[in-house]
């Protein structure tokens, strides 16, 4: 009777302790990222009343013994991906696959999924409780500068500097029942060192079937020359069929690809020429010269003005990119991801956040798409509790049928003992 007592009494604790876990979970129904946790039950090592044995016969006898209750062998974290809700918050980032965020505090390295981050009033991104996440620094050509890990912080007082047009992309028709000598003209914005935006004319006369010769003018019609007064000009031709002919390029040679040609120009008159290059055409296609109206024109050009910063945004693959007004981008971090052989090792540190232990395994710190190539950053979402309330209250009827189960054991065990004392009067 006192043994079945005290086994009854474990499982009045084991399921206390389950009832706890289904609590938290419960609790924490709508804590960002949450992860629920799970109660294992062990079985107690029994007493073995008979042992393995033989009869006088030979037969085997087979071992016999009475369990001595139950414990929690475990309580496990349920790691499954939570849904992400849309949030609008540019800051905000949920995280679909695998991995965590990797946050500062002082000198140790921290884990999270919970990406309700902010920026704090020294431009740092950071968790809700304080804490610098962390990323690869990149150049300005957007590579990683180091393979050391650091504060991702937004200059919010950045500009870009201005962009001296290089470039410029001319694209659509030129009609070819014009005659010879028929003009059309186009007019663009380039702009200089100092960003200031100056107007050119780019005038195309026909010259001959299928030959057509541009000209650089100012806004005044009035031809622009280099530094020596030549005037800028050149030729491109047709094929028969309307496409323009790359192999005769004059100025890139016999299958060249790319149709480039290039003129001078002092643009701001300091002495020196500034080359820039006309594209007529490359792989995807290039100016045509079919019947019908010129609808030629510059579809982009390379040059920008000074630009302030008017926003940022981090996109799939963890870039931060910065946003100005002259239409400027310039990625600055990427975000960090870090992630365990043993995510179950991991030690719980409150505030969603998670730190390494032995039994975790180290830390791999990958980049979303790449290192963790199932795993992306969606901003402007943050990833909910992956708690199920239908289940939690399912657990919790089982566990609270346990406990009674169990507390009447020891009701029954009293009375009987209470039996086996009435046994002397």
């Amino acid at each position: 009777m006192i043994r079945s007592l005290r086994t009854a009494i474990s499982g009045l604790k084991s399921h206390q302790t389950r009832m706890d876990v289904i609590g938290n979970n419960i609790a924490n129904v709508n804590t960002t990222a949450f992860k629920r946790g799970r109660a294992a039950f062990n079985e107690l090592l029994g007493q073995t009343l008979l042992g393995v044995g033989r009869t006088a016969g030979g037969s085997g006898i087979n071992p016999s013994y009475v369990g001595l209750g139950v414990s929690v062998g475990s309580i496990d974290v349920n790691f499954a991906q939570g849904s992400l809700e849309n949030t609008g918050v540019a800051t905000d980032l949920g995280l679909t696959g695998d991995g965590f965020f990797v946050v500062r505090a002082g000198e140790r390295v921290l884990l999270t999924r919970a990406g309700n981050f902010s920026i704090n009033n020294a431009g740092e991104l950071v968790s809700n409780s304080g804490l610098q996440v962390q990323g690869w620094a990149l150049d300005e050509n957007g590579q990683v500068q180091s393979a050391g890990l650091e504060d991702i912080r937004i200059p919010l007082n950045a500009t870009a500097p201005p962009q001296l047009t290089s470039n410029l992309f001319l694209r659509g028709n030129l009609n070819a029942e014009a005659a010879i000598g028929d003009t059309t003209s186009l007019s663009t914005i380039v702009y200089d060192q100092q960003g200031r935006a100056l107007t050119i004319v780019v005038q195309f006369e026909k010259t001959n079937d299928n030959e057509w010769t541009w000209r650089i003018q100012d806004s005044s019609g009035n031809p622009i020359t280099d530094t020596g007064g030549t005037p800028q000009t050149g030729v491109i031709t047709f094929n028969n069929d309307g496409t323009v002919d790359i192999d005769g390029d004059p100025a890139t040679g016999p299958d060249s690809g790319p149709l480039d040609q290039t003129f001078n120009w002092d643009i701001n008159g300091d002495g020196t020429d500034e080359t820039f290059t006309l594209n007529f055409a490359d792989d995807t296609g290039g100016i045509t010269q079919l019947a019908g109206s010129n609808t030629v024109a510059v579809r982009d050009q390379d040059g920008s003005p000074p630009g302030i910063l008017t926003g940022f945004s981090i996109n799939q693959a963890g870039f931060v990119e910065l946003n100005f007004s002259n239409g400027n981008q310039r990625k600055i971090y990427q975000i960090a991801l870090g992630n365990v052989s043993n995510p179950n090792g991991l030690q719980q540190e409150g505030d969603n956040l998670w730190s390494l232990t032995s039994s975790s395994g180290s830390l791999s710190l990958g980049r979303a798409g790449v290192e963790l190539s199932r795993t992306a950053i969606v901003a402007g979402t943050l990833e909910m509790s992956n708690v199920d309330l239908a289940t939690e209250f399912t657990d919790m009827i089982v566990t609270q049928r346990g406990y009674q189960a169990s507390a009447r054991v020891i009701t029954t065990s009293d009375e009987l003992l209470q039996e086996t004392v009435n046994l002397k009067r």
